[in-house]
């Protein structure tokens, strides 16, 4: 039997939501600098006690905040979720997952402000990263590197697979629409972009028709390579 390792949710009571949901209304409004934990606890009708006790600062309210839309968006999950389907199907499931969280309003609105903070308030951006495309990036590396065992792909640097395909599902509209130049597209173009775009990424992984797999186990210094 494989090891549960699904991430622990962030959500685990209805206060807790309620505070992540006003942050998140809070972050999306002022941005990081100007948002206040006092507002926070205004807007989600909780006493600053309780806020403090769930998320002792900004810095963990945001990170919070940030992963918990991730979550959302079935973006924390554990490889051997996947066991059992194809490759195609698995890229199209997680690609899918990924496309609908960044074209989303909210994850806009948040890459707007960070990168509007950046220069100014680079712990913004550090905080961002971290709880979003660092973490994000590790999933995927997790998942590649599972695909590997089973030989569905033949690869040798899951970290820089995971990027590359991260780095395809942010193709297409997605510069416009990080930049407020074109209406989110529909559920049918954003599902026909993400089979387009893994059909092409499996082209490079795929092994070869005859070609023997090797079962890989990677060592967890692939990770930071």
């Amino acid at each position: 039997m494989q090891p549960n390792t699904a991430p622990t949710p962030i959500v685990t009571d209805a206060k807790t939501a309620q505070i992540l949901d006003a942050a998140r209304d809070v972050f999306l409004e002022l941005g990081y600098a100007a948002a206040t934990m006092d507002l926070v606890a205004q807007r989600a009708r909780v006493s600053k006690t309780t806020l403090y006790t769930r998320f002792p600062s900004k810095e963990d309210l945001y990170t919070a905040t940030i992963s918990n839309e991730c979550e959302r968006h079935g973006m924390r999950f554990a490889p051997e979720s996947f066991d059992g389907l194809p490759l195609r199907d698995v890229l199209i499931q997680v690609g899918g997952r990924f496309v609908e969280l960044i074209w989303s309003e909210p994850a806009i609105r948040v890459h707007q402000s960070v990168m509007g903070e950046s220069l100014r308030v680079p712990e913004a951006a550090r905080l961002f990263f971290k709880a979003g495309p660092e973490r994000a990036t590790a999933a995927l590396v997790a998942l590649f590197e599972r695909l590997a065992q089973r030989g569905l792909i033949d690869i040798e640097d899951p970290a820089f697979v995971a990027g590359q395909f991260l780095v395809a599902m942010q193709g297409g509209p997605y510069c416009a629409l990080a930049v407020s130049l074109a209406p989110l597209p529909s559920a049918e173009e954003r599902n026909l972009f993400v089979a387009k775009a893994v059909d092409l990424f499996i082209r490079g992984v795929a092994p070869p028709i005859g070609k023997k797999t090797r079962k890989w186990s990677f060592c967890p210094m692939s990770k930071s390579r």
